[in-house]
């Protein structure tokens, strides 16, 4: 069982449309090498099956669901799901810089991850960096016999290029 799955780095809205009407579906959009790749973000295939298939999938996990390969799974969907393999996008809230990763709250999507958290004494905290690593973390430890990774930032792919000719 292998799935593309990819930090929540592009819009997404449950039960809504996407505001650009051209689009049929909230999609992971990327351009590789000058050309586009785009598929939907998981549950959004779900709309085009009938009720009976929607029956069947009832009880089954999003990643267990065989429409669901030509979508692209979040954290949402895949924390503490299994895969043999694991195709993980990451999109431009982590990048590299000066030899580190680091993480930019200002390009995620994810509004669970930048809210601000009220303490116990009543000030507020913002931990979206630490919880954008946690998501990256979650997503990169998915795939049991291997994992594949693009990266949207130009210096991380390079960096991540880099590595793997090391190995």
């Amino acid at each position: 069982m292998s799935r593309v799955i990819a930090n929540y780095d592009w819009d997404y809205k449950k039960g809504k449309k996407p505001e650009d009407t051209s689009k049929k579906y909230w999609e992971v959009d990327v351009w590789i090498e000058n050309q586009r790749w785009h598929k939907p973000w998981n549950y959004e295939l779900e709309q085009n099956l009938n009720k009976d298939e929607k029956k069947k999938i009832k009880e089954q996990a999003w990643a267990e669901q065989a429409h669901t390969i030509a979508e692209v799974g979040s954290t949402y969907t895949i924390q503490g799901f299994d895969l043999n393999y694991a195709g993980v996008i990451l999109g431009k809230s982590v990048k590299y810089r000066n030899g580190k990763i680091v993480y930019d709250p200002s390009e995620t999507s994810n509004g669970k991850v930048t809210k601000n958290r009220t303490m116990e004494d009543g000030t507020k905290q913002n931990f979206a960096k630490e919880l954008l690593k946690h998501e990256i973390r979650v997503l990169m430890t998915r795939g049991v016999n291997g994992l594949y990774i693009y990266a949207c930032d130009d210096q991380l792919r390079e960096a991540l290029k880099k590595a793997a000719e090391q190995e």
